[in-house]
């Protein structure tokens, strides 16, 4: 059996137990919801036979026309977790059985679990990976899988007088957007991959556990991130740096100085995301001494779901033909 949680009571659970990764979180379903059209905060309880029942932090879309029961666990490279009703997280057998329900209860089903979560075994979906750098044994520990070349590059942006901090400016939302505009140009985009807006909603819903950070040199700011605390994992989620500045290495001086804070908070891992198609930005997580972690993307469908994509599709090719 599957029934939708309200709101109400996901933050209350939250509150209680919040989820290790920000992205199962309330914060981050809210935001989207807040951003986009068609997406809505949908969390659910599934029963599965014989076992307590799980909490499954969703989103609803708008299902088209015919109002299909489409959900994502997450939209825009998030991910989900099963929760146990104590917030531990469920085991594979477990979220497998639950899985088995899902199928039965929604025409359409997109699943990312989370990486450092107990998978379920399932040959089905996208075959994806993140970097993690694991913080268990603290941030000194780390930091010592960190190559030479990399310290030697953070060395040289302290030394040139580069300084990163986490900013509580009433403008910071502004300033990291410019930065993000100036990066996304030089990537030969037309625009950044998400608004601004949905920068502003997570900063409102997120609180403390929504950061922006800044590397400033020379008096104005050269580079930022974004990033989000879960209970147990830091996700670095967006980065800009302007490349006229690329000479001081603003990009290595904040992911020490994130990671330390990470640390401070108690995080055991820390995210970098997934570098699919970026070779260069797998080389400097790699330099950071971060692990790859594989992780598939679950799609489940039913019949009369697929059907519907496959005639849109064939309309679709002969449309264009």
């Amino acid at each position: 059996m599957i029934e939708r949680l309200s709101l109400e009571e996901w933050r209350a659970f939250d509150a209680v137990h919040p989820a290790p990764t920000f992205f199962a979180r309330p914060a981050w379903a809210i935001s989207l919801a807040e951003t986009y059209d068609g997406m809505e905060a949908a969390p659910l309880r599934v029963r599965a036979q014989g076992d307590p029942p799980l909490i499954l932090p969703m989103m609803r879309m708008s299902g088209g026309v015919l109002r299909w029961r489409e959900y994502r666990g997450f939209p825009i490279g998030g991910y989900t977790c099963f929760l146990q009703q104590d917030g531990e997280l469920a085991s594979q057998g477990q979220c497998e059985r639950a899985l088995a329900e899902i199928a039965h209860f929604a025409d359409c089903a997109t699943i990312i679990p989370w990486p450092l979560a107990q998978m379920p075994r399932t040959s089905q979906g996208k075959a994806h990976e993140t970097s993690v750098v694991d913080l268990s044994r603290g941030v000194d520990a780390a930091l010592a899988g960190v190559t030479g070349i990399f310290r030697r590059m953070a060395g040289q942006a302290e030394r040139r007088g580069v300084a990163c901090a986490r900013s509580r400016d009433v403008d910071a939302i502004d300033v990291y957007y410019e930065l993000l505009d100036a990066s996304a140009k030089r990537w030969g985009l037309l625009r950044p991959a998400f608004p601004k807006a949905l920068i502003a909603s997570l900063v409102r819903n997120g609180g403390r556990d929504v950061e922006i950070w800044f590397a400033r040199a020379e008096g104005r700011a050269i580079g930022g991130a974004v990033g989000f605390y879960g209970a147990s994992e830091f996700f670095f989620w967006s980065a800009a740096m302007l490349a006229e500045y690329s000479r001081l290495r603003p990009s290595n001086a904040l992911n020490f100085a994130l990671m330390r804070a990470a640390a401070e908070r108690g995080m055991i891992w820390y995210n970098l995301g997934s570098s699919e198609g970026l070779p260069g930005v797998a080389r400097f997580k790699d330099n950071l001494g971060a692990l790859e972690v594989p992780y598939n993307e679950i799609r489940l469908e039913r019949a009369p779901f697929k059907l519907y994509v496959n005639v849109r599709r064939a309309l679709a090719g002969r449309a264009h033909a």
